[in-house]
């Protein structure tokens, strides 16, 4: 039993440092700046669902809210989105994706796609689906302390 420990431990720290590692490199911190980050609100308004409020956005991307008040200035100064009032309730301010927020956000998807183009052909369509398979089977596992 203790050479199994031994085993997973080793196994843990080996997954440990190559996700630090994956995680590191300049494309995925692109990537994953950007799921946070400006692309996150306009993916999220143009491709899951439009007309949100802030706090449901903050939530949804699981930034702070004073992050997201941040994004949403900047996405607003440039044009990518507005804020208007619900029309289910005039009280409540919603947050709406435009046309230019809805080529900016087709823009970022397509350098997102052309970023991992090459990784997906170092490793072939049955390696790649199987790395998308393990990868989901991976974020289904809420670790021992994970409560959400």
């Amino acid at each position: 039993m203790l050479l199994m420990d031994k085993r997973d431990e080793n196994a843990g720290e080996e997954l440990y440092n190559l996700l630090a590692e994956l995680l590191n490199r300049r494309m995925n911190r692109t990537v994953l700046d950007s799921i946070r980050g400006e692309y996150g609100v306009l993916r999220y308004l143009m491709y899951v669902q439009d007309k949100m409020s802030a706090g449901f956005l903050t939530e949804q991307l699981h930034v702070v809210p004073g992050r997201m008040t941040d994004i949403l200035n900047s996405l607003e100064s440039k044009g990518f989105i507005k804020r208007v009032r619900s029309d289910e309730d005039r009280r409540r301010v919603v947050v709406c994706i435009t046309e230019n927020g809805r080529e900016e956000a087709c823009k970022k998807r397509e350098y997102i796609r052309k970023e991992y183009q090459g990784l997906f052909k170092i490793l072939g369509q049955r390696d790649t689906e199987e790395l998308i398979r393990l990868l989901k089977i991976v974020l289904s596992y809420k670790g021992e302390n994970e409560t959400e």
